[in-house]
């Protein structure tokens, strides 16, 4: 898809200009004037370079006060705000275009998807194997990348509706004047909100933020999702018209359950998340059939109704004659209305009854016991609208019971998460607890593991006989006593996985089915086959444990009794990969090596082992956590590896960028989904031949990037010392923009008690971008001489191409002249001008290395429409860029002298450097 940026440009300059003039009006000709002499300042300087006028315009900046940086930080952060709209809203109607022009649609399209499969000889009874084993699940994380507060998102999605309309309507005619006029208003709001938090946010507040965009999009999304396929089926696949789409899509979540490192979610906020989200689709439901009660207004007069309906209502007798108190006749030849309106308050107490925690007791009466009763329900209207006006049973009736098929009553099933050595302080307690149990702490592995199966194949529900335990036990008792409550109360799927991070041994898994045992959320039978009601996934996440994968896995699955667990539980076990943590541990080329590996090793054992996989992949917004093309992240997964079904987290700044707008999360649930379909299917993953010969030589890749990488930062004395001095990590805990501390222990960040996010948010602020891509040019010069096979993998195997191209567009936003800048905040002169010297020797190799694979002059010349972006954001990023380090030096000042507080006026400088950092996020958009 080829964009005119001419086209774009006159977009995003009209939003500018407005913006232009609401600060005018607002903040004054000088606010307006400054923002205007950064602007066209670093514009010209991008287009001839001029040292001398590089300074004045840094000199210029250094003159200003807090107040007035404060103001021209905000004005280029809205105008990204701004300028992503436009682009996003300009990509959609390319989409829509292209969908108009062409049969084929653009890749990734259900359309064109189903067309290749049909090309590659996939056969419809294929097809409907491969739709019936599918399963995406995108679960929505709390990570701490999303600086914009949920107020600015409903600005701009306002802005986004309005634009919309300006761009599809002459501009000579009253609705483009009009259309202007609501879209300047928009922008005005805009300036004159607060577009970061003045509060750091409570878990409450982040899990307000994931339900934002069900309400937002994702509501009209999924059922437009599965309207979309089914028509291409229908149009390609014309054999499995008739084939009932099974639900293959669901939403996970971890705000509110994931309790790995942030002290504040505790057992009292997952039941708040359960709750919320509850609420907030059962109130969705409400209003959905509202909209239906107004639709089928069908009478038996004129029209023949199945007796299944009169014999529901029937049923319902008792509630049927509440409902209509006031009028027993109402509806009384307009049936589907009479049993909506009953539906409607059989819900609003399923409502009631689930917010009061089972104890109204009307509503529990009223109220229905799980999904499938609402399904029934709605199922019976539709067989019987079907026989007479089919348009209306393939509308909004059907989107809503493909939506409850979905959301069910809970929503979004909430995972639970929490590091393994926790698991093993609170099973060590209890074990102190009972004088027939050894010292947990002294055990071996092996007799850890024997312990734990000895005691879940004992019958009954363990007690414990003492309240002599430690806070973290109690904790660790009362949650699994509130998932236990809550699935009984909201539904079986209310909860997702119990993710164990860190996993590093088998009895850690063995721990948690243990505790589970407290609450009866795992039991065994009278044959001694043991159940649980949350599959426990083992999460590797760091080189060694990734490593030892073929250690761990064989050792849990080798006990007798969790084999059976499995067994009795569809034979699955899912396993979680942590994108994150790898890659900062070992580099970029290594975590990505080690990623492939370990899913080809996972794949081997379950099949030695005759088990399921279903892989959860943790992935990030930047390249260096995962980011990139889900589309072509999933269809370039080992061949074999993916079995239907696959889990992705969300994280951070991703959730606006997906799914802020309904067009947009169609798309990018589309493209999710496509890409799960075709790894799933041989005909699209037949891997070449010479595979063994591309693994071989990407392993030599790994083993010399991940040489160099280590040698930068676990060798190099002095390294986190420059790092947080550099990068603004520090000040990033100012932003009000996670309720989970950025460092696991106070003091000089390291690699260990450094989190993944400020880790790669840091270097992206800074310009560096160092995790992205640090590493690769020193392995592509060490296999220099295989450079010709180098371009035959580029060329014949996915996941090396999708690897490269991410890679190109990572390092493409580094950018060393502002990174140089950042450099002078060392105060050791030795220390930077040693690390500065490697770092540039290594980005130096990285373009070379890069360009030379790819056949090319310049970065990106293959990607043009990205090119481009980038190109013009740079000249507006590097004004934020150098007054962010002038803030950093007055912050850092003003912390050492403490007398000279108002030099730079009388706002504070923490305001306007929260603010800054607010504005490199919008511009660089993947910046964690």
């Amino acid at each position: 898809m080829t964009l005119d940026n001419n086209v774009l440009r006159k977009r995003t300059s009209l939003l500018g200009s407005l913006l232009g003039d609401a600060i005018s009006r607002q903040s004054g000709e000088q606010t307006l004037d400054t923002i205007e002499k950064l602007r066209k300042g670093f514009i010209q300087q991008r287009r001839e370079p001029n040292e001398a006028h590089k300074q004045q315009l840094i000199d210029f900046i250094a003159s200003l006060d807090n107040q007035t940086l404060k103001n021209v930080i905000r004005g280029f952060s809205i105008y990204f705000f701004l300028a992503n709209l436009s682009e996003e809203n300009y990509l959609r109607e390319q989409r829509h275009a292209q969908r108009m022009q062409s049969e084929q649609s653009w890749e990734g399209s259900f359309r064109r998807t189903l067309l290749e499969c049909r090309e590659r000889n996939i056969e419809p009874a294929q097809m409907q194997e491969l739709i019936d084993q599918l399963k995406f699940t995108p679960v929505f994380t709390a990570h701490p990348t999303e600086a914009r507060r949920r107020t600015t998102m409903n600005i701009l999605q306002s802005l986004f509706a309005h634009s919309d309309a300006l761009n599809n309507v002459s501009e000579n005619s009253f609705a483009y004047e009009q259309a202007k006029e609501q879209t300047a208003q928009t922008i005005d709001l805009l300036w004159s909100s607060d577009e970061v938090r003045t509060r750091k946010p409570l878990v409450y507040d982040e899990i307000n933020n994931g339900l934002h965009y069900f309400n937002a999009s994702l509501f009209n999304a999924i059922p437009k999702v599965y309207r979309n396929i089914k028509k291409a089926i229908v149009d390609i696949y014309p054999e499995l018209t008739d084939y009932p789409l099974p639900a293959f899509m669901s939403f996970g979540s971890w705000i509110g359950g994931d309790r790995d490192g942030n002290p504040f979610v505790t057992f009292e906020t997952t039941e708040l998340a359960v709750l919320m989200h509850a609420d907030t689709v059962l109130r969705h439901y409400q209003v959905l059939l509202k909209k239906l009660r107004r639709q089928l207004i069908h009478s038996d007069t004129i029209v023949t109704i199945s007796p299944d309906v009169y014999a529901k209502i029937k049923s319902y007798d008792e509630l049927d004659q509440r409902v209509f108190d006031y009028n027993l006749d109402d509806y009384g030849n307009e049936p589907y209305r009479r049993l909506l309106s009953i539906i409607l308050t059989k819900v609003k107490a399923t409502n009631r009854r689930i917010q009061s925690k089972g104890t109204d007791i009307e509503a529990e009466k009223d109220a229905y016991a799980n999904p499938e009763e609402l399904l029934e329900d709605l199922r019976i209207i539709r067989h019987s609208v079907n026989t007479h006006d089919t348009a209306h049973s393939k509308g909004l009736l059907l989107d809503v019971i493909r939506l409850v098929k979905t959301c069910g009553f809970h929503l979004a099933a909430l995972d639970i998460r929490q590091e393994s050595s926790y698991h093993g302080e609170v099973i060590a307690d209890i074990f102190a607890s009972a004088s027939n149990l050894p010292d947990y702490q002294t055990l071996s592995e092996t007799e850890r593991q024997e312990w734990l199966t000895r005691l879940l194949e004992k019958p009954g529900t363990p007690l414990i006989y003492t309240d002599n335990l430690t806070d973290k036990t109690r904790e660790q008792l009362s949650l699994m006593n509130s998932v236990a409550t809550l699935r009984k109360l909201v539904g079986q799927a209310t909860f997702g996985s119990y993710v164990i991070s860190m996993t590093n041994n088998a009895s850690q898994l063995l721990e948690v089915l243990l505790l589970m045992r407290f609450a009866g959320l795992c039991r065994i039978d009278d044959k001694g086959q043991l159940s649980a009601d949350l599959p426990v996934a083992p999460l590797f996440e760091t080189i060694e444990d990734l490593k030892n994968i073929d250690k761990i896995l064989p050792a849990v699955l080798d006990n007798p009794l969790y084999r059976g667990l499995l067994q009795n539980t569809d034979n699955t076990q899912e396993i979680m990969l942590g994108y994150s943590d790898s890659s900062k541990d070992g580099g970029i080329i290594t975590s990505a090596w080690q990623l492939y590996s370990a899913q080809q090793t996972i794949n081997n054992i379950a099949e030695q082992y005759g088990i399921k996989t279903r892989l959860f992949h943790g992935r990030g917004g930047s390249v260096s956590r995962g980011g990139g093309s889900t589309h072509k992240a999933i269809a370039a997964q080992p061949a074999g590896t993916l079995h239907g079904q696959i889990k992705v987290t969300e994280q951070g700044e991703v959730l606006y960028a997906k799914y802020a707008n309904t067009d947009t999360a169609v798309f990018e649930l589309t493209m999710a989904i496509t890409g799960t379909l075709k790894a799933c299917s041989t005909r699209f993953v037949v891997q070449p031949t010479e595979l063994p010969e591309y693994e071989s030589l990407f392993a030599r890749l790994a083993d010399a990037g991940e040489q160099r990488y280590r040698e930068l930062t676990d060798h190099t004395e002095g390294f986190y010392k420059f790092y947080s001095e550099v990068t603004p990590v520090q000040e990033i805990s100012l932003l009000n923009i996670g309720s989970r501390p950025a460092h696991r222990k106070k003091g000089l960040p390291s690699k260990t008690t450094l989190r993944a996010i400020p880790w790669v948010f840091g270097w992206s602020l800074a310009r560096f971008t160092l995790p992205a891509w640090y590493g690769v040019g020193s392995a592509l010069h060490s296999v220099r001489d295989n450079e010709i096979l180098m371009k035959e993998m580029n060329a014949r195997w996915p996941f090396f191409s999708v690897f490269i191209s991410n890679i190109e567009m990572a390092f493409t936003k580094s950018e060393m002249n502002i990174a140089q800048a950042y450099s002078q905040l060392c105060d050791d002169e030795a220390l930077r001008e040693q690390i500065m010297s490697e770092v540039l020797d290594e980005h130096e190799l990285t373009s070379s290395g890069l360009n030379s694979l790819l056949d090319q002059e310049t970065l990106l010349s293959g990607q043009r429409n990205l090119a481009a972006s980038l190109q013009w954001r740079d000249a507006y990023l590097d004004p934020i860029n150098y007054i962010q380090i002038e803030l950093l030096k007055r912050a850092r000042q003003q912390n050492e002298d403490t007398t000279d507080n108002n030099k730079y006026g009388d706002l504070n400088v923490e305001d306007p450097l929260i603010r800054s950092i607010n504005a490199l996020a919008a511009g660089l958009r993947n910046t964690g």
